[in-house]
């Protein structure tokens, strides 16, 4: 009789935790996280921009990319591939992140400082206030637009 009862015991343990990873993945797969998946996105863009990686850097922007400085999705490639080798080293800092998400878009505010040290030992150093805007591709967040906002001083 006591095994019978730990055997049931057993069974519906199992049908519980079986139940609750199934609740787990159904809520990872239909209703992620939006916000963490496009902060990891930022993330990735930044890590693959410091190391120089060009190739998997570019597959995070849309064909119709288009930024505040006169960029394209092309000119920037080719911008970044002619140049990016020059550099010595890349420093991206991020804060102040602001994410909005109005489906199948969003539009995301920080500050953004750089520090960019060129082969020859020259150290520039940038800082910003800027907008991106992103929507979802194929699953993806991806960067359709750049631009750097207006620094008001009332």
């Amino acid at each position: 009789m006591k095994r019978k009862k730990r055997i049931l015991f057993l069974k519906i343990l199992f049908l519980l935790v079986l139940s609750i990873g199934v609740s787990i993945c159904i809520k990872i797969i239909f209703f992620p996280d939006e916000n963490a998946k496009i902060r990891k996105t930022i993330s990735m863009v930044i890590d693959e921009l410091e190391n120089k990686n060009i190739g998997d850097f570019i597959k995070h922007f849309t064909l119709d990319y288009r930024d505040c400085f006169g960029n394209t999705y092309g000119t920037l490639y080719i911008y970044l591939k002619n140049n990016v080798d020059m550099l010595k080293s890349i420093d991206i800092g991020l804060g102040q992140m602001e994410i909005e998400i109005e489906k199948p878009d969003a539009t995301v505010r920080f500050m953004a400082k750089a520090i960019v040290v060129t082969s020859d030992g020259e150290v520039y150093k940038e800082a910003g206030r800027f907008v991106l805007k992103m929507r979802k591709e194929d699953f993806r967040w991806k960067i359709y637009r750049l631009d750097e906002m207006e620094y008001n001083f009332d």
